[in-house]
């Protein structure tokens, strides 16, 4: 994380979602080598890759390494061999396995702008005012991947040019956290997956801090999956406060959740898991009921319903 060629999308909490985007998203932040055993570099997908698109890039890096061990080839042949297959799989992928590699917008712009030739194929495509830009005006990741893969045939990880590599992404992305209230920010930072990131075997305070609050949240089932499509930020808050059993402040997010979105069961959710972690399971049921009967179908509030109906029901004999 701190060579010069590393992306920085802002905050990503430790407890953020997984998610979908398109092939070859986030090269700077993420690189996944294939090698030999001796540490040869037989293929490297960056960034986000599609999980079929994946499997089949996985197969062709088998056969590449099929190639560097067999000792019947010469170093230079095998190197010439290598070049020729990664554009020659080039043509071997399907339309939609195209569709999923274009490029996204502020990397198109970062391109452009930092004059990323080998990644545009046709510049003059590109209108000055950057508006509707045709997506012929550049290559698509999976083209690019295999063009510059060609260009470093059976190199070893020691002396792959990662920097070269993965140059067709923007170094930072704008996810507009200033607009973030203030208190939420604090939060998110709090659980910055860079600052719990260590170089060595020791995790370190905040890791163990972590960990500790981790165990003591331990009292409300699948505390780490969060509610879908609701802002990400504020759900992140949430977590980040249930984790470290910091009630009052995750009561506010909740409340925050309730009078901003009063369709919707996240609030519910929240105060459910609140009333849960708290021991108040008569008010855990009520919340989890209005919840689910809003339509929530998250495994948590479900798991947080069945048991604080049954202990609610316990208390009441």
């Amino acid at each position: 994380m701190k060579d010069p060629y590393s992306g920085n999308s802002g905050i990503h909490p430790s407890t953020g979602p997984a998610v979908t985007t398109t092939n070859g998203a986030g090269p700077r932040n993420l690189q996944l080598f294939i090698m030999a055993q001796d540490g040869t570099v037989v293929h490297c997908m960056p960034g986000y890759w599609n999980p079929n698109d994946l499997s089949a890039e996985l197969d062709f890096a088998d056969r590449l390494h099929r190639v560097w061990m067999d000792r019947s080839i010469t170093e230079p042949q095998k190197k010439v061999l290598f070049a020729q297959e990664q554009l020659r799989h080039i043509q071997t992928h399907s339309a939609d396995v195209v569709a999923r590699s274009e490029l996204q917008g502020f990397d198109k712009q970062f391109c452009y702008k930092n004059h990323v030739d080998d990644a545009i194929a046709n510049a003059s495509l590109i209108p000055a005012d950057w508006h509707d830009v045709p997506k012929e005006a550049f290559k698509t990741t999976d083209v690019i991947l295999h063009e510059r893969m060609a260009k470093q045939p059976f190199v070893n990880y020691s002396n792959f040019n990662i920097a070269s590599f993965v140059n067709y992404g923007s170094h930072h992305y704008d996810k507009h956290e200033k607009d973030l209230e203030p208190e939420t920010m604090a939060n998110i930072r709090a659980h910055n997956l860079r600052d719990v990131l260590h170089e060595t075997g020791d995790p370190g305070p905040k890791a163990r801090v972590n960990h500790l609050a981790s165990k003591a949240a331990a009292g409300y089932p699948n505390p780490i999956t969060k509610p879908r499509e609701v802002e990400k930020a504020m759900v992140d808050g949430f977590w980040g406060y249930a984790r470290k059993a910091d009630w009052p402040k995750a009561e506010r997010v909740a409340n925050y959740m309730i009078e901003k979105r009063p369709e919707s069961p996240t609030g519910h959710e929240m105060k459910a898991v609140i009333a849960y972690g708290r021991g108040r399971h008569a008010e855990a049921y009520f919340h989890s009921y209005n919840a689910i009967r809003m339509g929530s179908k998250h495994p948590t509030i479900i798991g947080i319903y069945q048991k604080s109906r049954t202990a609610a029901s316990s208390a009441a004999k």
